[in-house]
């Protein structure tokens, strides 16, 4: 096994070590809200073949597979998405009888093992809307003890950059054989609801999922824990929120206001690129009034230099207590020159690609409010890039 300090910039399980019961004993519990009631039990009927319910069992954690993902899989002919259920059929067939991960006693071996789930990664290349993640959380509701879950929470807990995904295995492997000597027996006292041994990587995915800004923020309750599970994205994109079931998507400046639901929400400006852009000295849409007189409002480009986040597309998140299009009318207006009721997020605006950038939306859930969900979004937000969302200047 590799020395620590040669896995720059990853975590180790022993740092959780002190409440990873606690989060095991919070997961497990089958009165709430988590998937493990639903996606911890495993399929009732053929376990050598992948069935479409296998399929969408997987948006449990918080995949957003629809029809046109799941219903070409079991189409008749012979093109991409035959050949990746094939592979995961093959997967599913010849791990069926392998080891648990955490018995390899090398990685060498264990990436041998599994050459039939990099097969099935390599078949999602053909696919539209698969990759290595969907795929891992397909799979490992079917062969818990070998397929490990992949997701960004996991992957940025052990520092792997993205498409890495040998890498993570590696990693994962490594940190928990350092940590049988307590991970196994506490693992041990855990069951799924079928009543089958919880595995050591489902235990291991359950202790670093909960250390995530979604589950970690004192968000209130397990409505609002639910829904960011729902709401964020595997990736900061236009495309993660998309899969993550996020609406919109238009250019905020030219906004139809009808075109938003008039209920509390939450909302987020994307840009196309994560390259960094020009940044103008002032606002570039001054307007009259007491928008021509809100020239202090505008931030030094030092000061949006130093706040700018590489790698990612959301520059803003933002909620609405009442009304999300009143709030995002509000935002175009001032944006536009025409109002100065939306001064919160203004950074945006000094973009020098400000008039491309788009609004995403969506609605609150019954009992979740807006701010619940931005304080758990802005929270998972640096937990992936380590600050907050360049427009956003308070958690």
């Amino acid at each position: 096994m590799a020395p620590y300090g040669r896995l720059h910039g990853m975590h180790s399980l022993r740092e959780l070590r002190g409440r990873a019961s606690a989060r095991l004993d919070a997961y497990t519990d089958t009165a709430g809200l988590y998937a493990f009631g639903t996606y911890d039990r495993g399929p009732a009927t053929r376990r050598d073949m992948l069935l479409p319910e296998d399929i969408l069992a997987a948006n449990l954690l918080s995949l957003r597979l629809r029809w046109h993902d799941v219903i070409p899989l079991f189409a008749e002919g012979n093109g991409p998405h035959q050949a990746l259920l094939a592979t995961m059929n093959a997967a599913l067939q010849k791990l069926a009888v392998a080891a648990p991960f955490e018995t390899y006693r090398d990685f060498a071996t264990l990436e041998r093992a599994l050459v039939p789930l990099t097969e099935a990664n390599t078949a999602t290349e053909d696919v539209t809307g698969w990759t290595a993640v969907t795929v891992s959380k397909v799979l490992h509701r079917h062969l818990p003890q070998i397929v490990p879950i992949r997701d960004s929470y996991v992957r940025k807990f052990y520092g792997v950059p993205s498409g890495r995904v040998t890498l993570l295995w590696e990693r994962l492997h490594d940190d928990i054989r350092r940590n049988l000597n307590w991970l196994e027996p506490l693992a041990a006292g855990y069951g799924t609801p079928d009543g089958r041994p919880l595995s050591l990587l489902r235990a291991a995915d359950i202790i670093i999922w909960t250390n995530d800004g979604v589950s970690s923020t004192q968000v209130g309750d397990s409505p609002a824990v639910a829904a960011l599970q729902q709401l964020t994205p595997t990736m900061w994109d236009k495309e993660g929120l998309e899969v993550a079931g996020w609406d919109g998507f238009t250019p905020l400046l030219t906004l139809n206001p009808a075109a938003v639901p008039d209920v509390p929400g939450v909302y987020v400006v994307v840009r196309d690129s994560t390259d960094e852009p020009a940044f103008l000295p002032d606002r570039p849409y001054r307007g009259s009034g007491r928008q021509a007189t809100s020239k202090h409002f505008a931030y030094r480009t030092d000061q949006l230099a130093a706040r700018w986040i590489t790698e990612s597309a959301v520059m803003n998140i933002g909620k609405a207590d009442v009304s999300l299009r009143n709030r995002l009318d509000q935002y175009r207006k001032y944006g536009a020159g025409t109002g100065a009721a939306h001064k919160g997020g203004r950074s945006i605006w000094q973009l020098e690609d400000a008039d491309a950038l788009l609004i995403s939306w969506v609605p609150a859930p019954s009992g979740v409010t807006g701010r619940e969900l931005e304080r758990g979004l802005i929270a998972a937000f640096r937990t992936a890039h380590g600050a907050r969302p360049f427009a956003n200047l308070r958690d």
